[in-house]
């Protein structure tokens, strides 16, 4: 019809470009979550709240990037829910970079995969399933293919799509890993984490930080994820200690739980890096309680986003902050020798 053949324009965007890599002339900030979900359905009751708050920090922070480590849109084989989170996120997505990881809902599933269907490249049927996990059906068949499809990331030799990345702004080196694939030693990712930590060049990138879907560390009461987390640490955590990684940041509980600074073999001040979860973009909160552990330094169980501002090559700040006021309500400064 002459009406289905009119050409249909988008609102008029702009977007501003990153700083030069290994400049720190000016200083930066960007938003990093996990666990967010569509607005208003299913367990995903915050995920509008966060997005409002996003386009107040993009006004009044001048915000240059969101990361999404995981648990995107939570839409669990629905179609239409990608659609709607898409739409959603797309108030700010459409002007700033939106840097994202995979989650147990966009990839884990028990059956349906296998060589030539796996967009990570894994060829048995179930993906990922270590003896200690708990990864099972969550992705409710989508197998990481929706992710994939909807998602480019920056690649390198070794890398794998959406699943496992790095890329230099300003002076960060991010490193995306994926917690539902192996990274033992001899595996694919292993192989490439290393290289990519080992060769970072620090006086063009003094700042390292890994994102991972699931937290090496966290205290909360659930034993399952617990053990997939001391699993972790037996696989990549003497990598992470020897390459001088700065911040670790993961998602998966939902809730905020920062740790001591330099966690290593699960004592504070012992040369690791920090690790913060911040799972709080909208899904359900947590309810469970806290296992008693010396290196939990900070715990609330609210929605929020963190704030990092990259002040220098020396001093980073971290900022995490409550949707619902924009109140900060745990930060601290990292600071390096220069």
């Amino acid at each position: 019809s002459e009406k289905s053949n009119q050409m249909l324009w988008s609102d008029i965007q702009q977007f501003q470009t990153a700083p030069v890599v290994g400049s720190s002339e000016e200083p930066f900030s960007y938003v990093v979550y996990a666990d967010q979900g569509g607005p208003g359905y299913g367990m995903s009751k915050g995920a509008d709240r966060v997005t409002r708050r996003m386009i107040t920090e993009m006004k009044e922070n001048n915000i240059r990037s969101v990361h999404h480590f995981g648990d995107l849109s939570y839409s669990n084989g629905a179609a239409h829910m990608w659609d709607t989170w898409s739409d959603m996120v797309s108030k700010f997505a459409a002007t700033i970079p939106l840097m994202i990881g995979v989650g147990n809902h966009e990839y884990d599933h028990t059956d349906g995969g296998g060589a030539g269907r796996d967009p990570s490249g894994v060829t048995t049927p179930w993906g990922y399933l270590p003896e200690w996990g708990n990864f099972g059906t969550d992705s409710r068949g989508e197998c990481g293919i929706p992710v994939s499809n909807r998602f480019v990331m920056p690649q390198s030799e070794g890398s794998n799509g959406v699943y496992w990345y790095s890329f230099d702004y300003g002076t960060v080196h991010t490193v995306m890993i994926s917690s539902e694939h192996d990274m033992s030693q001899g595996s694919e990712q292993y192989a490439w984490l290393e290289n990519d930590l080992k060769n970072v060049d620090r006086t063009v990138t003094p700042w390292v930080i890994v994102e991972s879907h699931r937290p090496l560390y966290n205290s909360a009461d659930v034993p399952d994820n617990n053990r997939v987390g001391i699993a972790m640490r037996d696989q990549i955590e003497d990598l992470m200690y020897e390459t001088d990684v700065d911040l670790v940041l993961s998602g998966h509980y939902h809730a905020y739980l920062r740790t001591c600074d330099g966690l290593y073999k699960s004592q504070c001040n012992n040369g690791g890096p920090m690790h913060i979860t911040v799972g709080s973009a909208g899904a359900e909160l947590d309810t469970v309680g806290l296992y008693d552990q010396e290196w939990t330094s900070f715990y609330s169980r609210e929605w929020g986003y963190g704030r990092i501002t990259v002040a220098n090559e020396t001093a980073l700040h971290w900022e995490f902050v409550a949707d619902e006021n924009g109140l900060v309500r745990d930060e601290l400064w990292i600071m390096k020798e220069s």
